[in-house]
């Protein structure tokens, strides 16, 4: 009996139901995300060359290590913006932040980012609107899908925690302290983004967590990260696309110039701090695992067809 199961074991194609499976996971990310078919497309153009970048690891052993860790990124996605705005409210309701920087800002030359501004259209208006909504989330979740398809865990890992959860805890002593509000909130301006809010508190929590810019900070991180990766089509298209999120901030009249580049240093500044978590933790895993993880195509295939 115990033999009739091993044969079903090995006889079943467990390549293509890991396949199947990530391809799975990557709509469900789209789905809770509520991609456009844009968003899609932008995936697809950024997998084009995914092989000039993928590790030597055979299908399988990736599949037992990346399957569950892109179902743990997944779901706090799912879950990670409720987690967020709670945190938002719990700050605007008990901080009184020691800091207001509203009226300095707004007093320093071209800190506005009204420059910016000096082309616009209606639909380059819209471009900017679909560019920054999606931005947040979006520039981190091609870089990780794409880093899942070159079978590295590492890259995996480096992309994450260069993102959201390295930023996002890191960010929060720059909210707690300083107080400073959108641009055009502060400037008394409309609301390009065309935002609804239902109440006064639910439009003060959206535009007082400024400085530094976390959009920026993002998408800058993903851009460092993409400029390590071999196929030039897709540092290419993240380069033009990570760069055009940090200017729709300022475009919008969100976020002020100095936000951006505050944005811009706390991201080199995560970036090295996940290179030198993930290169600590490389050492620590034990050589079992790593051995098991980082045997070879053909070496598997190998002893596979000798099995």
């Amino acid at each position: 009996m115990k033999e009739r199961i091993n044969d079903i074991i090995r006889s079943q194609d467990w390549t293509m139901y890991g396949i199947i499976a990530s391809i799975f996971l990557t709509w469900r990310i789209g789905v809770v995300g509520g991609w456009s078919s844009s968003c899609w497309v932008l995936l697809l153009v950024c997998l084009l060359g995914v092989r000039k970048d993928q590790v030597d690891v055979d299908w399988r052993r990736f599949f037992i290590f990346g399957i569950p860790l892109l179902g743990v990124f997944y779901y706090f996605y799912g879950s990670g913006n409720g987690l967020w705005w709670k945190i938002a409210n719990w700050m605007f309701e008990n901080n009184r932040h020691p800091w207001t920087w509203d009226d300095l800002m707004n007093s320093i030359p071209y800190n506005d980012a009204a420059w910016a501004r000096a082309f616009n259209h209606p639909r380059l208006d819209k471009l900017m609107v679909w560019i920054y909504n999606y931005g947040f989330v979006l520039s981190l979740w091609v870089c990780l899908i794409r880093s899942y398809w070159t079978r590295s865990i590492k890259k995996m890992m480096s992309y994450a925690l260069s993102g959201h959860l390295l930023q996002f805890p890191l960010i929060l002593p720059f909210y707690n302290l300083i107080l400073l509000r959108e641009v055009w909130w502060v400037k008394k301006q409309p609301d390009l983004l065309g935002r609804h809010f239902e109440t006064q508190n639910d439009l003060l929590v959206n535009v007082m967590n400024c400085f530094p810019s976390m959009h920026t900070s993002i998408s800058f991180a993903m851009l460092l990260l993409a400029l390590r990766e071999k196929d030039r089509i897709f540092k290419y298209v993240m380069v033009t696309y990570c760069a055009s999120i940090i200017f729709s901030t300022m475009y919008l009249q969100i976020h002020w110039v100095l936000d951006v580049i505050a944005g811009m240093l706390f991201a080199y500044g995560t970036v090295k701090l996940a290179d030198l978590l993930i290169n600590v933790s490389t050492k620590l895993i034990p050589a079992k695992l790593k051995g098991f993880y980082g045997q070879k195509k053909n070496r598997y295939a190998s002893d596979s067809v000798a099995a």
